[in-house]
C-alpha cells in the first residue's frame, strides 16, 4: 500500500516537469521551423542547370522522340494493313 501511495506521488510530480518538456520541444520546433523558412527564402531559383539537370533533359527528349518514332511506326504499319 506504501507502494502505491508513492508510485501515485511520484507521477503526480512528474506532470510539471512533463509539461515544461512539452512546451520546450514545441519551441524548438517552431524556431527550427522558422529558420528553414528564411532559409529557403534565400534560395536562387536561377541557378544554372546541373548534371541532374541535364540528365533529366535529355531523358524528355529522348522520350519525345521514342514517341514520336513509334507513332510513325505505326502509321507506316497501318498503312501497308490497309
Amino acid at each position: 500500500m506504501e507502494d502505491e501511495r508513492n508510485l501515485s506521488q511520484l507521477i503526480d510530480g512528474a506532470g510539471p516537469i512533463t509539461g515544461l518538456i512539452v512546451l520546450l520541444l514545441a519551441g524548438a520546433m517552431i524556431l527550427l521551423w522558422l529558420s528553414m523558412n528564411r532559409q529557403l527564402k534565400k534560395v536562387d531559383t536561377n541557378l544554372p542547370a546541373g548534371a541532374e539537370d541535364d540528365r533529366l533533359a535529355a531523358d524528355a527528349r529522348y522520350t519525345q522522340e521514342a514517341e514520336e518514332k513509334g507513332a510513325e511506326e505505326q502509321g507506316a504499319d497501318e498503312e501497308r494493313g490497309a
